[in-house]
């Protein structure tokens, strides 16, 4: 079993009920063909560098999964025939994969977003960054960390 990543950019003009069915047919092409789906990420809206079927702007999904040679061809078959899909490029990540540790990855990564989605309180004082302490002799001075120069070419340091 190997690890593959194949990104999909699609025409930026279809709804968010749209993009799910078409997240989850493509997910479901892949557990059909006894592969295992790990994740799916919607990378949003972006400009592209050249224009790709009379299209200057597309929204990006990464499918990441694993599974034999035969689960590739099948999906890049449904994506060649979608008008959807703007372009799409397959990657393989890794040669072998262990079911477990992949399992084991997609639990971690479910129980992080679970997390994520969870509220989280405003700090009631102010950051300790942003207080003002006063010195020896009297002097307000302000802990905000220090602004690095940079040098640029054809200056000299000193």
């Amino acid at each position: 079993m190997r690890r593959y990543e194949t990104i999909l950019i699609t025409h930026v003009d279809l709804s968010e009920d749209e993009l799910s069915s078409l997240i989850t047919r493509y997910g479901d092409i892949v557990t059909g063909q006894k592969g295992i789906l790990v994740k799916v990420e919607k990378w949003g809206k972006r400009r592209l560098t050249y224009l790709i079927k009379k299209q200057a702007r597309g929204f990006y999904i990464l499918i990441d999964y694993a599974g034999v040679g035969a689960v590739v061809d099948e999906l890049e078959r449904n994506l060649k025939i979608d008008d959807k899909i703007l372009k799409f490029m397959t990657v393989l990540k890794a040669d072998k994969v262990d079911p477990e540790a992949l399992e084991k990855e997609i639990s971690d990564a479910a129980s992080k977003n679970e997390k994520k989605e969870a509220p989280v309180p405003a700090p009631e004082t102010t950051p300790p960054a942003a207080v003002e302490q006063t010195d020896a002799a009297g002097e307000a001075e302000t802990n905000l960390p220090a602004r690095e120069e940079t040098i640029t070419q054809g200056e000299k340091e000193t």
